[in-house]
Protein backbone atom coordinates (compact mmCIF):
# COMPACT_ATOMS: atom_id res chain seq x y z
CA UNK A 1 0.00 0.00 0.00
CA UNK A 2 1.33 3.92 -0.61
CA UNK A 3 0.47 5.97 2.15
CA UNK A 4 -1.70 8.92 0.87
CA UNK A 5 -0.94 11.83 3.25
CA UNK A 6 -3.92 15.21 2.49
CA UNK A 7 -3.36 16.39 6.18
CA UNK A 8 -2.28 20.08 6.53
CA UNK A 9 1.26 20.79 7.07
CA UNK A 10 2.61 23.50 9.53
CA UNK A 11 1.47 25.80 7.43
CA UNK A 12 -1.35 25.17 7.06
CA UNK A 13 -1.43 24.09 3.55
CA UNK A 14 -2.64 20.78 2.34
CA UNK A 15 -0.10 18.05 1.21
CA UNK A 16 0.06 14.86 -0.48
CA UNK A 17 2.70 11.92 -0.49
CA UNK A 18 3.07 9.23 -2.09
CA UNK A 19 5.07 7.25 0.27
CA UNK A 20 5.02 3.47 0.13
CA UNK A 21 3.99 1.80 3.50
CA UNK A 22 6.59 -0.30 3.70
CA UNK A 23 9.30 1.83 2.67
CA UNK A 24 12.48 2.59 4.98
CA UNK A 25 12.43 5.89 6.21
CA UNK A 26 15.64 8.21 7.20
CA UNK A 27 15.95 8.69 11.13
CA UNK A 28 17.71 12.09 10.58
CA UNK A 29 16.08 14.01 7.43
CA UNK A 30 18.49 16.92 7.99
CA UNK A 31 15.51 19.69 8.40
CA UNK A 32 11.87 20.00 7.40
CA UNK A 33 10.68 20.19 4.08
CA UNK A 34 7.53 21.43 3.13
CA UNK A 35 5.73 18.52 3.91
CA UNK A 36 6.72 16.89 7.09
CA UNK A 37 9.75 14.94 8.15
CA UNK A 38 9.06 11.60 6.24
CA UNK A 39 11.80 10.92 4.15
CA UNK A 40 12.93 7.64 1.95
CA UNK A 41 16.16 5.93 2.88
CA UNK A 42 17.28 5.54 -0.20
CA UNK A 43 20.01 3.98 0.92
CA UNK A 44 18.15 1.09 2.63
CA UNK A 45 16.48 0.86 -0.55
CA UNK A 46 18.96 -1.76 -2.58
CA UNK A 47 17.26 -5.39 -1.97
CA UNK A 48 13.58 -3.69 -1.41
CA UNK A 49 12.07 -5.05 -4.68
CA UNK A 50 9.07 -7.37 -4.49
CA UNK A 51 7.50 -7.45 -7.76
CA UNK A 52 7.29 -10.04 -10.14
CA UNK A 53 9.34 -9.31 -13.31
CA UNK A 54 7.89 -9.73 -16.51
CA UNK A 55 9.92 -9.64 -20.09
CA UNK A 56 8.38 -7.66 -22.77
CA UNK A 57 9.38 -7.55 -26.79
CA UNK A 58 8.22 -4.93 -28.63
CA UNK A 59 9.51 -5.04 -32.54
CA UNK A 60 13.37 -5.56 -31.89
CA UNK A 61 13.46 -3.99 -28.28
CA UNK A 62 12.86 -6.33 -25.38
CA UNK A 63 12.92 -5.18 -21.24
CA UNK A 64 11.17 -5.66 -18.28
CA UNK A 65 8.13 -4.31 -16.68
CA UNK A 66 7.22 -4.46 -12.89
CA UNK A 67 3.94 -6.71 -12.72
CA UNK A 68 2.39 -4.73 -9.71
CA UNK A 69 -1.18 -4.26 -8.69
CA UNK A 70 -2.84 -2.48 -11.18
CA UNK A 71 -4.86 -0.03 -8.11
CA UNK A 72 -1.44 0.65 -7.09
CA UNK A 73 0.83 3.59 -8.42
CA UNK A 74 4.41 2.02 -9.97
CA UNK A 75 6.86 2.83 -7.42
CA UNK A 76 10.02 4.21 -8.50
CA UNK A 77 14.19 2.69 -7.29
CA UNK A 78 13.10 -0.48 -8.33
CA UNK A 79 16.07 -0.38 -11.01
CA UNK A 80 14.54 -3.75 -12.50
CA UNK A 81 15.33 -2.15 -15.87
CA UNK A 82 13.86 -0.07 -18.86
CA UNK A 83 10.56 -1.15 -19.37
CA UNK A 84 9.85 -0.09 -23.07
CA UNK A 85 6.60 2.09 -23.68
CA UNK A 86 7.71 4.43 -26.50
CA UNK A 87 6.40 3.08 -29.83
CA UNK A 88 9.20 3.27 -32.51
CA UNK A 89 8.95 5.83 -35.09
CA UNK A 90 8.65 3.66 -38.49
CA UNK A 91 8.56 6.64 -41.08
CA UNK A 92 9.22 10.13 -40.09
CA UNK A 93 7.01 12.21 -42.29
CA UNK A 94 6.99 15.16 -39.76
CA UNK A 95 10.62 16.47 -39.55
CA UNK A 96 13.98 16.01 -40.58
CA UNK A 97 17.07 13.40 -40.35
CA UNK A 98 19.79 15.54 -40.27
CA UNK A 99 21.46 14.17 -37.25
CA UNK A 100 22.12 11.30 -39.77
CA UNK A 101 24.18 13.21 -41.99
CA UNK A 102 26.61 15.05 -39.56
CA UNK A 103 29.81 14.78 -41.62
CA UNK A 104 28.08 17.03 -44.33
CA UNK A 105 26.63 19.33 -40.72
CA UNK A 106 30.67 19.71 -40.24
CA UNK A 107 31.62 20.41 -43.57
CA UNK A 108 29.22 23.44 -43.86
CA UNK A 109 30.25 24.33 -40.35
CA UNK A 110 33.99 24.70 -41.32
CA UNK A 111 33.10 26.32 -44.78
CA UNK A 112 33.53 23.91 -46.64
CA UNK A 113 31.99 22.46 -50.04
CA UNK A 114 29.99 19.38 -50.15
CA UNK A 115 27.17 17.17 -52.44
CA UNK A 116 23.68 17.70 -50.97
CA UNK A 117 22.43 14.98 -48.72
CA UNK A 118 18.93 14.84 -50.79
CA UNK A 119 17.71 16.72 -54.23
CA UNK A 120 13.92 16.71 -55.41
CA UNK A 121 13.58 17.04 -58.79
CA UNK A 122 10.89 17.33 -61.60
CA UNK A 123 11.68 15.00 -64.82
CA UNK A 124 9.21 16.74 -66.49
CA UNK A 125 7.17 19.91 -66.23
CA UNK A 126 3.66 18.96 -67.07
CA UNK A 127 0.77 16.84 -66.03
CA UNK A 128 -1.88 14.65 -67.17
CA UNK A 129 -4.02 15.77 -63.86
CA UNK A 130 -5.20 18.73 -62.86
CA UNK A 131 -4.79 18.69 -58.82
CA UNK A 132 -7.10 22.00 -57.68
CA UNK A 133 -4.20 22.22 -54.99
CA UNK A 134 -0.70 22.04 -57.70
CA UNK A 135 1.93 24.12 -56.52
CA UNK A 136 3.72 23.49 -60.11
CA UNK A 137 1.22 25.66 -61.99
CA UNK A 138 2.68 28.54 -59.82
CA UNK A 139 6.36 27.49 -61.41
CA UNK A 140 5.24 27.97 -65.58
CA UNK A 141 4.28 24.40 -66.39
CA UNK A 142 5.10 23.75 -70.30
CA UNK A 143 3.57 20.56 -71.61
CA UNK A 144 5.74 18.56 -73.88
CA UNK A 145 9.09 19.88 -71.42
CA UNK A 146 11.19 16.92 -69.96
CA UNK A 147 14.93 16.21 -69.04
CA UNK A 148 15.92 14.42 -71.94
CA UNK A 149 17.34 10.81 -71.36
CA UNK A 150 21.27 10.70 -71.87
CA UNK A 151 21.09 14.31 -69.90
CA UNK A 152 19.42 12.18 -67.21
CA UNK A 153 21.96 9.60 -66.72
CA UNK A 154 24.78 11.66 -66.82
CA UNK A 155 23.01 13.42 -63.67
CA UNK A 156 22.46 10.30 -62.28
CA UNK A 157 26.26 9.39 -62.69
CA UNK A 158 27.18 13.08 -61.15
CA UNK A 159 25.53 12.51 -58.38
CA UNK A 160 26.97 8.93 -57.62
CA UNK A 161 30.28 10.74 -57.92
CA UNK A 162 29.73 13.29 -55.65
CA UNK A 163 28.26 11.42 -52.81
CA UNK A 164 24.43 12.10 -52.95
CA UNK A 165 22.54 10.16 -51.00
CA UNK A 166 19.09 10.11 -52.26
CA UNK A 167 16.63 11.99 -55.41
CA UNK A 168 13.60 11.90 -55.20
CA UNK A 169 11.87 12.38 -58.15
CA UNK A 170 9.22 14.86 -56.36
CA UNK A 171 9.71 17.76 -58.34
CA UNK A 172 6.37 20.06 -60.33
CA UNK A 173 5.57 17.54 -63.43
CA UNK A 174 4.51 14.34 -63.33
CA UNK A 175 7.49 11.94 -63.11
CA UNK A 176 6.07 8.92 -65.07
CA UNK A 177 5.97 11.21 -68.67
CA UNK A 178 9.57 10.82 -69.04
CA UNK A 179 10.08 7.23 -70.36
CA UNK A 180 13.69 7.40 -68.89
CA UNK A 181 12.69 7.04 -65.40
CA UNK A 182 12.68 3.53 -65.52
CA UNK A 183 16.25 3.30 -66.83
CA UNK A 184 17.61 6.23 -64.21
CA UNK A 185 16.27 4.24 -60.82
CA UNK A 186 18.41 1.44 -62.17
CA UNK A 187 21.26 3.10 -63.11
CA UNK A 188 21.27 5.01 -59.66
CA UNK A 189 20.75 1.71 -57.83
CA UNK A 190 24.03 1.10 -59.57
CA UNK A 191 25.44 4.02 -58.44
CA UNK A 192 24.65 4.18 -54.63
CA UNK A 193 22.18 6.28 -54.66
CA UNK A 194 18.79 5.82 -53.03
CA UNK A 195 15.76 7.07 -55.09
CA UNK A 196 11.71 7.34 -54.71
CA UNK A 197 9.41 8.92 -56.45
CA UNK A 198 5.86 10.73 -56.04
CA UNK A 199 3.38 9.81 -58.36
CA UNK A 200 -0.61 10.36 -59.67
CA UNK A 201 0.44 6.42 -60.76
CA UNK A 202 -2.00 6.71 -63.80
CA UNK A 203 0.53 6.09 -66.23
CA UNK A 204 2.71 3.81 -64.28
CA UNK A 205 4.00 1.18 -67.37
CA UNK A 206 3.52 -2.24 -65.20
CA UNK A 207 5.64 -3.99 -67.62
CA UNK A 208 8.59 -2.01 -66.04
CA UNK A 209 6.83 -1.89 -62.42
CA UNK A 210 10.03 -4.59 -61.21
CA UNK A 211 12.54 -1.85 -62.16
CA UNK A 212 10.93 0.49 -59.73
CA UNK A 213 10.25 -1.78 -56.78
CA UNK A 214 13.40 -3.44 -57.07
CA UNK A 215 15.63 -0.51 -57.16
CA UNK A 216 13.71 1.86 -55.65
CA UNK A 217 13.05 3.07 -51.86
CA UNK A 218 9.41 3.90 -51.86
CA UNK A 219 6.85 5.09 -54.20
CA UNK A 220 4.25 7.24 -53.47
CA UNK A 221 1.09 7.83 -54.95
CA UNK A 222 -0.30 11.30 -54.81
CA UNK A 223 -4.44 10.73 -54.03
CA UNK A 224 -6.14 12.95 -52.47
CA UNK A 225 -9.48 11.33 -52.39
CA UNK A 226 -10.82 8.04 -51.28
CA UNK A 227 -13.83 7.89 -54.14
CA UNK A 228 -14.12 8.18 -57.22
CA UNK A 229 -16.22 11.27 -57.21
CA UNK A 230 -13.60 13.03 -54.67
CA UNK A 231 -11.01 12.01 -57.27
CA UNK A 232 -12.88 14.29 -59.88
CA UNK A 233 -13.55 17.17 -57.55
CA UNK A 234 -9.71 17.38 -56.48
CA UNK A 235 -7.53 15.93 -59.03
CA UNK A 236 -10.05 17.21 -61.73
CA UNK A 237 -9.78 13.52 -63.54
CA UNK A 238 -12.27 11.47 -64.87
CA UNK A 239 -14.23 8.86 -62.12
CA UNK A 240 -13.18 5.81 -64.11
CA UNK A 241 -9.52 7.15 -63.37
CA UNK A 242 -10.01 6.68 -59.83
CA UNK A 243 -11.01 2.58 -60.40
CA UNK A 244 -7.63 2.73 -62.31
CA UNK A 245 -5.81 4.06 -60.09
CA UNK A 246 -6.44 1.43 -57.52
CA UNK A 247 -6.10 -1.18 -59.73
CA UNK A 248 -2.55 -0.40 -60.41
CA UNK A 249 -1.60 0.38 -56.69
CA UNK A 250 -3.12 -3.24 -56.07
CA UNK A 251 -0.83 -4.36 -58.75
CA UNK A 252 2.46 -2.75 -57.70
CA UNK A 253 1.30 -4.19 -54.14
CA UNK A 254 0.88 -7.82 -55.42
CA UNK A 255 4.10 -7.83 -57.15
CA UNK A 256 5.78 -6.61 -53.88
CA UNK A 257 4.46 -9.25 -52.17
CA UNK A 258 5.24 -11.79 -54.64
CA UNK A 259 8.82 -10.96 -55.33
CA UNK A 260 9.96 -10.03 -51.82
CA UNK A 261 11.18 -6.36 -52.94
CA UNK A 262 11.28 -4.03 -49.84
CA UNK A 263 10.70 -0.99 -52.03
CA UNK A 264 7.72 0.95 -49.09
CA UNK A 265 4.13 1.98 -51.02
CA UNK A 266 2.31 4.68 -49.47
CA UNK A 267 -0.60 7.67 -50.20
CA UNK A 268 0.03 10.67 -49.24
CA UNK A 269 -3.36 13.38 -49.56
CA UNK A 270 -2.83 16.87 -49.80
CA UNK A 271 -5.10 18.22 -47.09
CA UNK A 272 -7.64 20.90 -48.26
CA UNK A 273 -11.30 21.76 -46.86
CA UNK A 274 -12.67 20.37 -50.91
CA UNK A 275 -11.06 16.90 -49.19
CA UNK A 276 -12.01 16.72 -45.73
CA UNK A 277 -14.75 14.48 -46.16
CA UNK A 278 -12.47 11.97 -48.11
CA UNK A 279 -9.89 11.59 -45.40
CA UNK A 280 -11.28 8.28 -43.50
CA UNK A 281 -12.65 6.83 -46.62
CA UNK A 282 -8.97 7.28 -48.35
CA UNK A 283 -7.47 5.79 -45.02
CA UNK A 284 -9.75 2.65 -45.30
CA UNK A 285 -8.71 2.80 -48.72
CA UNK A 286 -5.07 2.29 -48.52
CA UNK A 287 -5.85 -0.61 -45.69
CA UNK A 288 -7.70 -2.75 -47.96
CA UNK A 289 -4.83 -2.29 -50.61
CA UNK A 290 -2.30 -3.35 -48.47
CA UNK A 291 0.17 -0.49 -48.78
CA UNK A 292 2.38 0.73 -45.88
CA UNK A 293 1.44 3.81 -45.01
CA UNK A 294 -1.24 6.51 -45.77
CA UNK A 295 -0.07 10.86 -44.65
CA UNK A 296 -1.63 13.64 -44.44
CA UNK A 297 0.09 16.50 -44.89
CA UNK A 298 -0.65 20.47 -45.11
CA UNK A 299 -0.85 22.01 -48.47
CA UNK A 300 2.26 24.09 -48.86
CA UNK A 301 1.50 27.84 -50.31
CA UNK A 302 2.86 30.07 -52.22
CA UNK A 303 4.61 33.52 -50.84
CA UNK A 304 1.69 35.00 -53.15
CA UNK A 305 -0.41 32.94 -51.26
CA UNK A 306 -2.14 31.88 -54.91
CA UNK A 307 -3.87 28.98 -53.40
CA UNK A 308 -5.48 30.59 -51.02
CA UNK A 309 -4.36 28.16 -47.90
CA UNK A 310 -6.38 29.59 -44.49
CA UNK A 311 -4.84 27.35 -42.01
CA UNK A 312 -7.70 28.36 -39.57
CA UNK A 313 -9.55 25.35 -41.86
CA UNK A 314 -7.49 22.78 -40.39
CA UNK A 315 -9.30 23.20 -36.78
CA UNK A 316 -12.11 21.79 -38.09
CA UNK A 317 -10.66 18.41 -39.56
CA UNK A 318 -8.65 17.20 -35.93
CA UNK A 319 -11.57 14.95 -35.08
CA UNK A 320 -11.53 13.27 -38.43
CA UNK A 321 -7.43 12.91 -38.63
CA UNK A 322 -7.64 11.50 -35.04
CA UNK A 323 -9.78 9.32 -36.30
CA UNK A 324 -7.92 8.14 -39.04
CA UNK A 325 -5.11 7.61 -37.04
CA UNK A 326 -7.06 5.30 -35.24
CA UNK A 327 -6.98 3.06 -38.37
CA UNK A 328 -3.36 2.48 -38.58
CA UNK A 329 -2.20 -1.59 -37.46
CA UNK A 330 1.42 -2.61 -37.19
CA UNK A 331 1.58 -2.99 -40.74
CA UNK A 332 -0.24 0.37 -41.86
CA UNK A 333 0.59 3.81 -40.83
CA UNK A 334 -2.09 6.65 -41.01
CA UNK A 335 -0.86 9.95 -39.83
CA UNK A 336 -0.92 13.57 -40.47
CA UNK A 337 1.69 15.84 -40.33
CA UNK A 338 0.15 17.77 -37.13
CA UNK A 339 3.07 20.09 -36.87
CA UNK A 340 2.51 21.93 -40.03
CA UNK A 341 -0.93 21.42 -39.89
CA UNK A 342 -1.30 22.58 -36.50
CA UNK A 343 0.52 25.69 -37.56
CA UNK A 344 -3.00 27.71 -36.79
CA UNK A 345 -1.94 27.15 -33.27
CA UNK A 346 1.06 28.94 -33.58
CA UNK A 347 1.72 32.58 -32.58
CA UNK A 348 0.01 34.40 -35.23
CA UNK A 349 3.40 36.45 -36.30
CA UNK A 350 4.49 32.45 -37.41
CA UNK A 351 0.68 31.55 -38.99
CA UNK A 352 1.09 34.58 -41.41
CA UNK A 353 5.21 33.79 -42.12
CA UNK A 354 7.22 34.57 -39.57
CA UNK A 355 9.98 32.18 -38.92
CA UNK A 356 11.83 30.61 -36.26
CA UNK A 357 14.92 31.23 -38.10
CA UNK A 358 16.57 34.11 -39.74
CA UNK A 359 18.51 32.73 -42.32
CA UNK A 360 18.13 30.09 -44.55
CA UNK A 361 20.72 27.71 -44.99
CA UNK A 362 19.30 24.37 -45.45
CA UNK A 363 19.33 24.88 -49.54
CA UNK A 364 22.97 23.31 -50.10
CA UNK A 365 21.55 20.27 -48.31
CA UNK A 366 18.25 19.82 -50.06
CA UNK A 367 18.36 21.15 -53.31
CA UNK A 368 15.73 21.04 -56.34
CA UNK A 369 15.85 20.78 -59.59
CA UNK A 370 13.06 21.72 -62.19
CA UNK A 371 11.27 18.83 -64.83
CA UNK A 372 13.35 20.92 -67.81
CA UNK A 373 17.10 20.27 -65.98
CA UNK A 374 17.61 23.54 -64.84
CA UNK A 375 19.20 23.85 -61.17
CA UNK A 376 18.06 26.17 -58.30
CA UNK A 377 18.85 26.24 -54.74
CA UNK A 378 15.20 26.11 -53.81
CA UNK A 379 11.64 24.87 -55.72
CA UNK A 380 9.58 28.02 -54.77
CA UNK A 381 12.50 30.21 -56.60
CA UNK A 382 12.22 28.25 -60.14
CA UNK A 383 12.23 30.96 -62.93
CA UNK A 384 14.10 33.30 -60.74
CA UNK A 385 16.91 33.96 -63.10
CA UNK A 386 18.93 35.33 -60.28
CA UNK A 387 18.87 31.71 -58.59
CA UNK A 388 19.45 29.60 -61.30
CA UNK A 389 22.53 27.51 -60.73
CA UNK A 390 22.75 26.29 -64.02
CA UNK A 391 21.63 23.76 -66.71
CA UNK A 392 21.94 20.10 -66.81
CA UNK A 393 21.37 20.09 -70.77
CA UNK A 394 24.72 22.40 -70.56
CA UNK A 395 26.58 21.46 -67.97
CA UNK A 396 27.10 18.68 -66.12
CA UNK A 397 25.83 18.16 -62.09
CA UNK A 398 29.50 17.53 -60.51
CA UNK A 399 31.43 20.81 -62.73
CA UNK A 400 28.39 22.46 -60.90
CA UNK A 401 28.35 21.74 -57.30
CA UNK A 402 32.32 22.05 -58.11
CA UNK A 403 31.92 25.13 -59.42
CA UNK A 404 31.75 28.76 -57.40
CA UNK A 405 28.32 29.52 -59.39
CA UNK A 406 26.78 26.82 -57.28
CA UNK A 407 28.03 28.50 -54.26
CA UNK A 408 27.54 31.65 -54.68
CA UNK A 409 23.73 31.35 -55.81
CA UNK A 410 23.68 29.21 -52.32
CA UNK A 411 25.25 32.30 -50.21
CA UNK A 412 23.30 35.01 -52.49
CA UNK A 413 19.98 33.14 -50.36
CA UNK A 414 21.34 33.33 -46.88
CA UNK A 415 22.77 36.75 -47.66
CA UNK A 416 19.84 38.21 -49.54
CA UNK A 417 16.34 36.34 -48.73
CA UNK A 418 13.98 37.21 -46.12
CA UNK A 419 12.40 34.10 -44.73
CA UNK A 420 9.55 36.19 -43.03
CA UNK A 421 8.30 37.66 -46.21
CA UNK A 422 10.05 36.13 -49.57
CA UNK A 423 9.69 32.58 -48.88
CA UNK A 424 6.34 30.28 -48.99
CA UNK A 425 5.07 28.82 -45.92
CA UNK A 426 6.05 25.81 -44.69
CA UNK A 427 8.83 24.82 -47.68
CA UNK A 428 10.87 21.95 -48.27
CA UNK A 429 13.41 23.11 -46.27
CA UNK A 430 12.14 24.05 -42.91
CA UNK A 431 12.95 21.47 -40.36
CA UNK A 432 16.21 21.55 -41.58
CA UNK A 433 16.70 25.03 -41.34
CA UNK A 434 15.28 25.41 -37.85
CA UNK A 435 18.14 22.84 -37.10
CA UNK A 436 20.99 24.72 -38.53
CA UNK A 437 20.02 28.00 -37.03
CA UNK A 438 20.31 26.74 -34.05
CA UNK A 439 23.54 25.51 -34.54
CA UNK A 440 24.58 28.64 -36.12
CA UNK A 441 23.32 30.97 -33.08
CA UNK A 442 24.31 28.76 -30.55
CA UNK A 443 23.85 30.06 -26.49
CA UNK A 444 26.82 30.52 -24.50
CA UNK A 445 28.38 27.56 -22.25
CA UNK A 446 27.29 24.96 -24.52
CA UNK A 447 29.72 22.43 -22.63
CA UNK A 448 27.37 22.73 -19.78
CA UNK A 449 24.56 20.60 -21.71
Amino acid sequence: MTRSTRDKNRFGQHIQTDIPDDAPLADRPGHKLRTSNTIVDRQALSNQSKETLQPVTFEDQTGFIRMVDETEPEIPNQFTGPSFRNKKEKFRFDGHKMLHHLDRVQAWQKGERFAPVHIDMGLTKFCNTACIYCYAVVQNMTRGVMIQRDVLLRYIEDCGKLGVKSIGFIGDGEPTLNPALYDATVRANKCGVDTAMATNGLLLDMDRAEDLLKNMTFIRINLSAGTPKGFQKVHQSPEKNFDLLVENIRHLVRIRQEKGYKCTIGLQMVLIPECFDEVIAEAELGAELGVDYFVIKQCADSEYRELGVCYEDYRNVTEILQHAEALSTPNYVVQAKWNKISAADETPLYRHGVRKYDVCYGTPFLSQISGNGKVYPCGPFYNKDRFLIGDLHEESFYDMVMGDRYWAVHDDIARSVDVHKDCAIGCRQDYINKFLWDLANPPDHVNFI
